[in-house]
């Protein structure tokens, strides 16, 4: 199960000014918060006692009152660590970059192991092995993960094509029909090109899986299965770090058990393991 404050900073970019707040509030000062009232969370940071509750009901709670306790019984079990993965800076030595960097990563698939939906990843391999086509759009560098995934998933004899080209994603995401599955990742979950087309592909009846750090965004709107990665930017600011180890731990995942759906897995092990080694040559 994920932790409050996991699931707060996932859901945090989509949420209006006030709930943001709120959740800015009880992440910087989580052994205060989840012993505060919903009033005084509300007076602490000038916002209406609605919106904390609102907050609630997004979070998947009844009340903030559950709330509360979740993130108190966190705080106590001593699941809850603080912000120790500072920003890098010039002055760092190699060994601190370097902790740094594995520190960040690690973090990140753990937190994407507590956040993950393990129904939604089983319907999405039961829907991947039963498809025509299997198509993934993304652009920037979630394009690259996409042509990993693609050549991955075509071991298990599934047509699996990508696309990161805007004018290719369009056109491609026109002629997806019933029987067909799209894939759209984008860490944001609001590139606009990804999110036009997984709503073009559900508009032609296709089924649509979503990847992107953030939940409730637009890309998790148009997505009939929607997995959500953790990656704490605000931590290690670093152009070299992204979401894209927890993209790709999610979507081998995904790999394996739709191979299971399939019963294919002696055959893809061997057809992977023939892949890896002509790469060698």
């Amino acid at each position: 199960m994920a932790s409050v404050l996991i699931k707060m900073k996932a859901l945090k970019e989509n949420l209006p000014k006030a709930e943001r707040l709120v959740v800015n509030y009880m992440a910087s000062n989580p052994e205060k918060a989840g012993f505060q009232s919903i009033s005084d969370v509300a007076e602490s940071v000038s916002v209406s006692v609605a919106s904390v509750s609102r907050l609630s009901k997004k979070l998947g709670y009844a009340n903030y009152k559950k709330l509360r306790l979740d993130l108190a019984r966190e705080i106590m079990s001593n699941e809850h660590i603080g912000d120790i993965y500072e920003s890098i800076k010039p002055s760092d030595s190699e060994e601190e970059i370097t902790g740094k960097v594995f520190a960040g990563n690690i973090k990140s698939l753990e937190d994407t192991f507590k956040l993950l939906n393990h129904k939604g990843l089983k319907k999405a391999a039961e829907k991947i092995s039963r498809a025509k086509r299997l198509v993934f759009f993304g652009t920037g560098s979630s394009g690259h993960i996409c042509r990993d995934a693609a050549l991955r998933f075509s071991l298990l004899d599934v047509q699996a094509e990508s696309y990161s080209d805007s004018q290719e994603i369009i056109i491609q995401s026109i002629r997806l029909g019933r029987g067909d599955v799209a894939v759209g990742i984008s860490h944001s979950g609001r590139s606009q090109i990804t999110v036009e087309a997984l709503n073009l592909v559900k508009n032609g009846a296709a089924a649509t899986i979503g990847i992107s750090n953030y939940l409730k965004s637009p890309l998790d709107k148009h997505s009939d299965v929607f997995l959500c990665t953790s990656f704490a930017e605000s931590r290690v600011k670093v152009a070299a770090l992204s979401s894209r180890i927890a993209q790709m731990c999610l979507l081998d995942a995904l790999y394996l058990l739709t191979a299971r759906c399939k019963k294919v897995f002696k055959k893809a092990e061997l057809m992977n393991n023939y892949a890896e080694e002509l790469l060698r040559y």
